[in-house]
């Protein structure tokens, strides 16, 4: 068994053998929404207890590294902020630094959406 993540979902892919192919065959057995990643009773059915059990301890990682990397990336932001002035300092007009710029504005315009959301602008 293994997983893919596409856009907002998680595959849960089952590897088996086909003789005709003498070859492996993968079969996505559903998907699972990322942004609540839980089992429903009819993928859990068509699942062996040893893919549920991997699935588990997948999510149990994976998630576990993504909110690790997460909360890291937010209490290092200023100063990654700090770095990054620095080097559009140092670039000036490159193209790369406009296009980084560019990326930048429209995604600190998100974050800055999400902050006042929250209220944690006030």
């Amino acid at each position: 068994m293994h997983f893919r993540i596409r856009k907002n979902v998680i595959q849960l892919i089952r590897t088996s053998y086909d003789e005709s192919k003498k070859k492996g065959v993968s079969i996505i057995l559903g998907t699972v929404a990322l942004s609540k990643p839980e089992l429903s009773n009819d993928l859990a059915l068509k699942m062996t207890d040893t893919e549920i059990s991997a699935f588990k301890a997948w999510l149990e990682t994976q998630h576990r590294s993504v909110m690790l990397r997460e909360e890291m990336a937010a209490i290092t932001l200023a100063e990654t902020m700090d770095l990054a002035e620095r080097w559009f300092d140092r670039e000036n007009q490159s193209t790369i630094a406009q296009l980084t710029a560019q990326d930048i504005m429209s995604r600190w315009q998100s974050l800055r959406k999400m902050f006042a959301k929250k209220g944690l602008l006030d």
